[in-house]
């Protein structure tokens, strides 16, 4: 069932009772733009279209009182049937079968547009966010140390072979990325973690567990793994490119 109305300038949500502008500044516009991304564009109904009935229709177009007496007349001056003829055509033209009524409209174009644009920009920013988990190192694995020469100065100098003067730089190894030690797999807790006592010696026992930022660290990364497996290609080319 329909929770949106999309009309000319607003949309109206009966859920809520409320109508807002078509306006993406507008934060009741924004939550329906994620609503219909995120659940469908079955969400959402066109406006409604009146269509006029055969009488309506058929009303409009008679010709005004004056001029049919005018036909009339001159029908039984010259023995024709042009009154006769012009009204049977606009009844043979809208016959009884139009009902009329009120029919609900096409959904809008822009409607499936916006949502697909909402969706594209959340996977954009998960995918992005996911690949900058998965650049972080692995703490079981830990991080080694680089080093790297780098220009601290540039100075002139004279080459006596050739008599010309040349620039000359000056470098300097230093370390760009520190290490870090890997973190320890599993670790040895006591009381806090294990309530339990020895029955005999009334002392806690120490429990060997796995190393909760570890297990923390390789769910993280199982997730981010996750969000970068299930971007579209369309997402990651946009990225790439």
């Amino acid at each position: 069932m329909a929770k949106y109305k999309v009309c000319e300038t607003i949309v109206m949500c009966d859920e809520l009772n409320i109508s807002f502008p078509i306006d993406a500044s507008n934060s009741d516009y924004q939550k329906f733009i994620q609503d219909v991304a995120e659940n469908g564009v079955e969400l959402v109904e066109g406006d409604g279209i009146y269509e006029p009935s055969y009488a309506e229709l058929r009303q409009q177009e008679y010709p005004s009182r004056e001029e049919q007496l005018d036909m009339m007349y001159w029908d039984k001056v010259n023995g024709t049937t042009v009154w006769e003829d012009t009204i049977q055509a606009i009844k043979d033209k809208y016959p009884k079968t139009i009902t009329g009524g009120t029919t609900i409209g096409e959904v809008p174009a822009w409607v499936q547009e916006a949502a697909d644009n909402w969706m594209f920009n959340k996977q954009l920013r998960e995918y992005v966010a996911a690949v900058e988990r998965l650049s972080q190192y692995i703490l079981l694995e830990g991080r080694p140390e680089i080093r790297e020469d780098i220009v601290i100065e540039t100075k002139e100098v004279f080459n006596e072979e050739t008599g010309e003067i040349e620039t000359e730089e000056v470098t300097e190894n230093v370390i760009t990325q520190t290490a870090i030690e890997p973190l320890e797999e599993f670790i040895e807790v006591s009381a806090f973690y294990a309530p339990e006592f020895d029955e005999e010696t009334m002392e806690s026992v120490t429990t060997t567990i796995r190393n909760p930022e570890v297990v923390k660290d390789e769910e993280e990364r199982a997730a981010a793994q996750a969000v970068v497996d299930a971007t579209p290609q369309e997402v990651v080319d946009a990225i790439n490119n």
